[in-house]
């Protein structure tokens, strides 16, 4: 009996003292990262940094966070942010973040509401390289200078394909998408409500790693799009193809797009403001004659074709193609 009382407590001792370590390297690696975002002209400070959950977990808990990239115009401003892990998987975390934060991209500021916006992180031990990721959201609503966006129920997920470690698969459903010029408030929502599905390969210059927030992130260089598709009541729009991406997000290569009931989409295009009532027009036009040619006047199968930073859909030219770029 006094050999197992001496084991229990040594096993006991050992495990505090483990548990100390992993707090302290936890709190220590904190510090640094945002030490090092200081030393290298950054905007980065929190109030304060608290780790819990003993014995079996690492719950670390910032709060008043402000972080500011002068370089890229990238920052964040939240009230608190978690990070949940066990304390015998350190590669597995949680992340948790406020019903309300603030997003600055190019300097401008997007002010993000959620409900239940969490992710799941794996990493890899030896290099910290992310091996997969997932997030989630009851409720996502981003609203910035350029409007209003709003996702339900969203899913997304990261996952390194193996064998190549720059190409991830990615996919996100959202049950439902909205999107408005003006601020999208709950009235908005049941009757414009579409729903998402995204699943691609995407190979990007190096692989993501746990401080690739802390310098230049990685950047896309090809996308194979294996289906994008939006739907909303009768209408379905669907999109697959390759595309290579330049250093500067331009895009070349070729989608195909298959759009049932497609003048409903160009509808609320002109309502919402998105289009600009001649580019509408001639959409229309367009589309019509070779709706007319296919025999089909509700349905159109056309390549999206991008090259040299300008995009066409079918004959029609669309203007300049966006860039694709990881802020």
């Amino acid at each position: 009996m006094k050999r197992l009382i001496i084991l229990v407590v040594t096993v006991a001792v050992a495990w505090s003292a483990f548990w100390l370590w992993s707090w302290h390297n936890r709190s220590a690696a904190i510090e640094h990262w945002f030490a090092d975002r200081v030393t290298a002209g950054w905007t980065a400070r929190y109030t304060d940094l608290s780790v819990r959950g003993f014995p079996n977990r690492l719950d670390t808990r910032l709060t008043n966070i402000e972080v500011q990239d002068p370089a890229t115009g990238l920052g964040w401003d939240a009230p608190f942010f978690e990070l949940l892990s066990l304390t015998y998987q350190p590669g597995h975390v949680i992340a948790a973040w406020p019903e309300t934060q603030v997003l600055r991209i190019d300097r401008r500021s997007h002010q993000v509401r959620s409900d239940g916006l969490r992710a799941s992180l794996v990493f890899d031990r030896g290099d910290s390289a992310v091996r997969r990721a997932n997030l989630e959201a009851a409720v996502l609503n981003i609203t910035g200078p350029g409007g209003a966006t709003v996702l339900t129920d969203l899913n997304a997920a990261l996952m390194r394909v193996e064998g190549a470690e720059t190409t991830y698969r990615v996919g996100l459903t959202a049950q439902g998408f909205a999107r408005s010029r003006k601020k999208i408030s709950g009235e908005f929502l049941p009757a414009n409500l579409a729903a998402l599905r995204l699943d691609a390969d995407v190979t990007f210059d190096r692989p993501w790693h746990r401080n690739a927030l802390g310098t230049s992130r990685p950047q896309p260089m090809r996308i194979d799009l294996k289906l994008a598709e939006y739907t909303l009541g009768t209408l379905t729009l669907k999109m697959a193809g390759k595309v290579r991406v330049d250093t500067t997000g331009r895009l070349d290569g070729a989608l195909t797009v298959k759009a049932v009931n497609w003048r409903d989409m160009l509808d609320r295009l002109r309502a919402a403001g998105e289009l600009p009532l001649s580019v509408a027009d001639a959409l229309e036009d367009g589309l019509t004659l070779i709706a007319a040619l296919s025999g089909d006047q509700r349905r159109l199968d056309l390549p999206l074709k991008f090259k040299a930073g300008k995009v066409w859909l079918g004959p029609v030219p669309l203007g300049e193609a966006p860039r694709i770029r990881v802020p």
